[in-house]
């Protein structure tokens, strides 16, 4: 293992991130394989070496950082400073790591699902292709992190700082990035259906190719060097200055979350609102001839009817 100057703790205390001394969970089988990386999912028994989650914090404090592929599930380690360790391809299925310091850590691969990191701090970290799912990350520091093709699928982001974060290719289907600060993140083809970011900071974020179907964009915040595709850019106006006689003739609308949107004296002629979520939408008054509504989600079926008097084509 790699030596360095820095100090060997005493007995079973090692620094938490706070300064104060962290118990260590002796007696706790770990698993370390020095292979080849893949992802990490589930228990891989026939470890090279075996350790304890004490011998991993002493070896950590004395200059290791290589880490890759442990077997660390359900650890318990709150506030603890990991700052720059290799964690590639390891197991943290259900760790507690709140408050802790994983700052520029290199996690690719790894599966923390279902795992605590509320308020932890991963800043510049590298989480290509970890697995997040059910992983609670409110108030969770990412600025400037890599989570190219990484699973969020459902995740709490609310309040996350992700600015300037490599989000492409990552799942964030139904993920809660209420208030989160997005600003200068780069979303190109990421998927965020459902997502809801209602309150989020956009400005300067990249969006292109993004899949925003059924995400919520109300109270976004977006300058003019936020990149929307421009189907999305509509839906983002929309639903933010409003669609009051709004000219949407022949507009895509598709699968849109259009919640609450003032359609009054608007011209919705020929559009495409397949699919789209229309609940609480004011229609009255609202051009809709020849208006495709097939599968939109939130109208009654009184609505229906008098949109197909109207000569829009319903259900």
């Amino acid at each position: 293992m790699l030596r360095s100057s820095l100090p060997i703790w005493a007995g079973r205390n090692l620094p938490q991130k706070d300064g104060t001394a962290h118990p260590l969970f002796g007696g706790v089988p770990i698993a370390r394989k020095k292979l080849a990386w893949k992802p990490a999912i589930g228990s891989e028994v026939g470890a090279k070496e075996k350790m304890n989650t004490g011998t991993i914090l002493e070896d950590y404090a004395r200059g290791e950082r290589d880490f890759h592929r442990v077997i660390l599930i359900g650890v318990k380690l709150p506030g603890v400073d990991l700052n720059s360790i290799d964690l590639s391809a390891a197991n943290l299925m259900n760790a507690t790591l709140t408050e802790a310091n994983l700052s520029w850590a290199e996690l690719i691969g790894t599966n923390l699902i279902n795992a605590d990191l509320s308020s932890a701090d991963l800043k510049g970290a590298d989480l290509s292709d970890a697995y997040l799912n059910g992983a609670k990350l409110v108030g969770t520091s990412l600025e400037k992190a890599k989570l190219v093709g990484a699973n969020l699928s459902g995740v709490n982001l609310t309040y996350s700082k992700l600015t300037g974060a490599d989000l492409r290719r990552t799942n964030l289907t139904q993920t809660k990035l209420i208030g989160a600060n997005l600003s200068r993140a780069d979303l190109r083809e990421a998927r965020l259906t459902n997502a809801n970011l209602i309150g989020a900071d956009l400005r300067g974020t990249v969006l292109l190719g993004a899949d925003l179907r059924g995400a919520n964009l109300s109270g976004t915040l977006v300058d003019k060097t936020t990149q929307f595709d421009k189907k999305w850019h509509r839906v983002w106006e929309v639903c933010n200055k409003g669609g009051e006689g709004r000219d949407l003739s022949c507009a895509d609308l598709t699968e849109a979350n259009l919640i609450g949107v003032n359609f009054k004296g608007a011209n919705l002629s020929g559009a495409d609102l397949r699919e789209a979520n229309l609940s609480g939408a004011y229609l009255t008054n609202t051009q809709v001839d020849r208006a495709q509504l097939t599968g939109a989600i939130g109208l009654s079926e009184a609505a229906k009817f008098d949109l197909q008097k109207r000569g829009a084509i319903v259900d």
